[in-house]
């Protein structure tokens, strides 16, 4: 009997172990997709413009580059963090991920020039501003001399853990 006993409990207390530990891996993710500013639904497909030329007139611009984005994070609303998704078909990109606040400051989470995205490999930005204020919108910034033409497809999420 005892011999059962040593074959039977190592496999029990490796299944229960194995068991445990991936619940307790699991954590429930609630995400909520933040409205663009200035535009339509949650997601955006751009192709990199050329920058802004400012005329001698002030306050007039010959042409205005498209290399920022925002979206607004909905008043009363605490998020623990936001997760940005840059998809393309492929090209190479200058982005920067921001997180923007009431008193003007803004928050920067990534900023890379050069990243490669594919159509199976697209780019995640995660953003955790922590609890010293609310933030109002989220910034991504996608542009450069070096990357006109490129087109890809942004989103971003606001998202709690439960």
């Amino acid at each position: 009997m005892k011999t059962g006993l040593k074959i039977i409990v190592p496999w029990l207390v490796t299944t229960v172990v194995s068991v445990i530990g991936s619940q307790t891996a699991i954590a429930k993710e609630i995400c909520t997709p933040l409205k663009l500013v200035g535009g339509e639904g949650s997601s955006v497909t751009k192709t990199v413009s050329q920058p802004t030329i400012p005329s001698p007139l002030p306050g007039i611009n010959i042409t205005k580059d498209n290399w920022n984005t925002d979206w607004a994070v909905p008043t009363l609303t605490k998020f623990d963090y936001f997760k940005a998704t840059v998809t393309s078909k492929g090209g190479i990109f200058n982005i920067a991920f921001y997180v923007k606040y009431n008193d003007g400051t803004a928050q920067q989470f990534f900023d890379q020039r050069g990243v490669e995205i594919t159509a199976d490999k697209p780019l995640v930005i995660t953003a955790a501003p922590g609890s010293q204020q609310d933030p109002y919108q989220v910034n991504l910034f996608n542009g450069g001399l070096d990357r006109i033409g490129n087109t890809f497809t942004a989103s971003v999420v606001g998202c709690t853990k439960k």
